[in-house]
C-alpha cells in the first residue's frame, strides 16, 4: 500500500493506493497513528485508489478512529470506489465512520 500525505493546519489528508489488507494494514495504521501523534487531530482518508479492504483493513480503520477520537479529533473517508463502499456498507462501517463523496465534502465533515 502506498500513502501520500498532505497536511493542512491540523488535518492530515492521506491518499492511499492499493489494497488495505493484512499485508498493508499494519503500515497504514502505523503511519496514520504517527500523524496523529505529530499533531494532526483530523484525518481525511482519500480512498479513490484503494481497490480492496479486508477485515484487517477494517480493524485498522477502527483503531485509527479510536486513536483520533482520543486525541480530540475526527476521521473521515472519501472517494470510495464501489467495491470498497460495498464493504463499508455490508460491514456496517458506514454507520461508524463518516463517508464522503469527495475531499471537499470530507473536509466539511471534519470541521
Amino acid at each position: 500500500m502506498e500513502l501520500t500525505v498532505d497536511k493542512q493546519n491540523h488535518t492530515a489528508i492521506v491518499a492511499a493506493r492499493g489494497r488495505l489488507d493484512a499485508a498493508g494494514a499494519p503500515e497504514f495504521e502505523t503511519r496514520c497513528k504517527a500523524l496523529v501523534l505529530e499533531g494532526a487531530n483530523r484525518l481525511l482518508l482519500d480512498f479513490a485508489q484503494v481497490e480492496y479492504v479486508s477485515s484487517a483493513g477494517l480493524r485498522s480503520l477502527l483503531v485509527l478512529a479510536k486513536t483520533v477520537k482520543s486525541a480530540g479529533g475526527a476521521l473521515a473517508l472519501c472517494s470510495l470506489v464501489p467495491a470498497v463502499r460495498d464493504v463499508m456498507t455490508i460491514s456496517g462501517f458506514d454507520n461508524i465512520l463518516p463517508l464522503a463523496a469527495n475531499r471537499a465534502a470530507a473536509l466539511e465533515l471534519l470541521k
